[in-house]
């Protein structure tokens, strides 16, 4: 479709939300008309950059998940410059399917004003688009809205309203902010899913029946030990915004047990579209990694895929105090500081079949399934060092304050807790244990 010949003033779009008094909707509205005048200097800009993009053929996506710290960032920062993909930055994505069920009643018009907004205030500024390191202008943004709607706002309401059309014109008005220019002018859009969720991957199917998804993996032991710190710091972090009389204890042991044991397989039905890649090989053999990536998304390969960028600016992590920029073979080493030499013998007994299928080294001894079976028998009746290391925080950061505070309930209830814990803890492994060694758990599939 080419713009329309005949002027219409953007600003003038009706917003039906002026009068509504959620704080997201407000700002959103705010920071729009703040943006008048660069708003309409850039809209002649973004129409022409428009003819050269096919929005309603961008028909091919792609999910990003995570099992655990495995590197689904630095995957979609090294997509972040091929010109034949549009990705938002960081986490900018993660929040569309929930945006669009809770705000089902707005237009698209209105859904592509308010995104930014509320991506930025439910994710912080890793979701942010106005903000943080890697932040567009908000000009550029709502004017490529405007040029989408100079050539789509006479479209069937039915048409503009599918939650398809959000997905396609949220990642088009990215690429015409950021100066993307696509090659067959139908680039293929990145969606930063990242936690596993078969309820969202469903309604990605629903929309893009060809879609794709790249589970990121990680040597079982370094993620046992690395999620585990980052569900503990979460954990705090959540508890330490609240109050100083926490309602709930920490639980950052079984969650990241819980966690990795559920999220190392593809989604409900989702097995034939799914590959994994492994986060060691994103740091360790960067070009041979995306080589085979792009040959299976059928896109070419260029240089830029071993850059890793956001919005074209580079993507600088701290590691252990020390900037890192793209591939870091030091972070690839096995890390097991938060584990006890049973509770590594265990994870070799229970993750068997994904140390043999993600190719990780592991002891040939463990490999018969008497051994694994004793093994996790022996190993699930004696307490993680993550599970003591998650008492100790609980009675130092959460019942000993609360007694100071004269709550003795809360204080009481922490040793409950913490042997209900143990206990579920066992019955989590013993589970997972029967469901693996009888083949009723598959692991993700290498690319």
């Amino acid at each position: 479709m080419r713009p329309r010949g005949d002027h219409f003033d953007m600003m003038n779009m009706p917003i039906d939300f002026d009068a509504n008094t959620d704080e997201i909707l407000q700002r959103a509205l705010s920071l729009y008309r703040h943006e008048r005048d660069p708003i309409q200097a850039l809209e002649s800009e973004k129409s022409e950059m428009l003819r050269h993009l096919d929005v309603p053929g961008m028909n091919t996506a792609v999910a990003i998940c995570f099992w655990g710290r495995s590197g689904s960032y630095l995957l979609a920062s090294y997509l972040d410059g091929h010109e034949d993909i549009v990705t938002l930055p960081m986490i900018a994505g993660e929040k569309i399917y929930p945006f669009f069920e809770e705000y089902a009643s707005l237009s698209l018009w209105e859904k592509l004003i308010a995104y930014p907004t509320y991506s930025g205030l439910k994710k912080g500024v890793e979701a942010a688009f106005f903000e943080g390191d890697f932040a567009i202008a908000s000009a550029d943004y709502y004017a490529a809205i405007h040029a989408l709607f100079a050539v789509f706002r006479d479209c069937p309401a039915t048409w503009l309203g599918a939650r398809l059309r959000f997905f396609q014109f949220l990642h088009a008005a990215y690429a015409l902010a950021t100066g993307v220019r696509s090659r067959s002018g139908r680039p293929i859009m990145i969606y930063a899913q990242h936690w596993p969720n078969d309820a969202l991957a469903q309604r990605f199917v629903e929309d893009f029946p060809t879609a794709r998804f790249i589970h990121t993996i990680r040597d079982p032991i370094s993620s046992f030990d690395s999620w585990y710190e980052r569900s503990l710091e979460m954990q705090l972090y959540s508890a330490g915004r609240g109050s100083d009389t926490p309602s709930h204890y920490l639980s950052s042991a079984v969650e990241c047990v819980r966690h990795l044991c559920r999220w190392d397989r593809a989604h409900d039905g989702m097995e034939a579209r799914t590959r994994a890649i492994r986060f060691e090989d994103l740091h360790l053999a960067p070009e041979m990694t995306m080589r085979r990536l792009v040959n299976w998304l059928g896109i070419p390969y260029l240089p830029c895929l071993i850059e890793s960028t956001w919005h074209r600016i580079p993507y600088v992590v701290k590691v252990r105090g020390v900037d890192v920029c793209g591939p870091n073979p030091a972070n690839a080493q096995r890390r097991w500081k938060n584990l006890f030499f049973a509770d590594r013998l265990l994870i070799f007994a229970l993750m068997h079949d994904n140390f043999v299928a993600w190719n990780y080294p592991i002891p040939t001894w463990i490999r018969a399934r008497w051994i694994r079976l004793g093994v996790t028998v022996l190993c699930l009746l004696v307490p993680m060092k993550m599970e003591l290391i998650n008492a100790r925080l609980v009675l130092r950061l959460q019942a000993w304050p609360s007694l100071r505070r004269g709550r003795i309930r809360f204080f009481c209830g922490a040793p409950i807790f913490l042997l209900t814990r143990r206990l579920r803890m066992m019955l989590l492994i013993a589970a997972e244990a029967y469901a693996r060694l009888t083949g009723r758990r598959t692991p993700l599939t290498m690319l």
